[in-house]
């Protein structure tokens, strides 16, 4: 919540700056509407931690660290108070994890996700507070760096739920910017590894396996009403 905090803050400021002489009235709030996002992307801990400490018996360490995320939706709003549409979300990870040998892991990390979109809008002024519930599909995969014989990959994939705020600002009467932040937990139930054949074995999911995180989006926001 502080970063989602931290990200709202800019943008109200922003808001209590715009020229008085703007009307709510200006503001076209109904209709068609394209949003991106474009910020950073975390690891939120699930049955696997974000981080893994050495301990006798683990094969290996480290932590999935931050890195690039972005989302593009798609929508409709009927009344100004409330959207729907669908919605894809990139979020990238920068793994960090050796093996006792001191020998690095993985050497990517990601996760692709789908969503239809529900969104309730508050609209102040040339502000807009949203909350968004999104239920979709994601898939999330871990590659190997190539040190583990024929293993290619380790992914999961299915049902997955999004949540988060947003707040926009009106900069003219259609295009708006803002700040946004996007809780993805996903609700896999296998985790599978894959060879360079395409063999795959896969089993529930484990503490040992990190394709079995959550992940957050967050970041600037833009978008317009046409």
């Amino acid at each position: 919540m502080r970063l989602a905090l931290a990200l709202a803050l800019p943008v109200l400021a922003f808001a209590a700056l715009a020229p008085a002489v703007a009307e709510a009235a200006d503001v076209d709030r109904r209709g068609f509407q394209i949003e991106g996002m474009f910020g950073v992307s975390a690891c939120i801990p699930g049955k696997a931690d974000c981080k893994r400490a050495e301990s006798v018996g683990d094969a290996f360490a480290g932590k999935t660290g931050p890195s690039f995320g972005m989302g593009l939706t798609l929508g409709f709003r009927p009344v100004k108070y409330f959207m729907i549409g669908a919605a894809y979300n990139l979020g990238v990870f920068n793994p960090d994890y050796r093996n006792v040998g001191g020998i690095d892991v993985y050497k990517s990390a990601y996760q692709n996700s789908l969503f239809g979109v529900l969104r309730a809008i508050l609209p102040i002024w040339r502000v807009d507070l949203g909350l968004e519930l999104a239920p979709g599909w994601s898939r999330q995969v871990f590659k190997y760096d190539g040190n583990f014989g024929s293993l290619n990959r380790e992914f999961s994939q299915g049902f997955a739920l999004k949540f988060g705020p947003v707040v926009d600002v009106y900069i003219t009467r259609r295009v708006f910017v803002g700040a946004k932040l996007d809780l993805i937990f996903n609700f896999h139930r296998q985790v599978c590894s894959q060879s360079d054949g395409g063999g795959r074995v896969c089993g529930d999911k484990s503490d040992k396996n990190q394709a079995s995180v959550h992940q957050m989006i967050a970041g600037f926001h833009v978008g317009a009403t046409f």
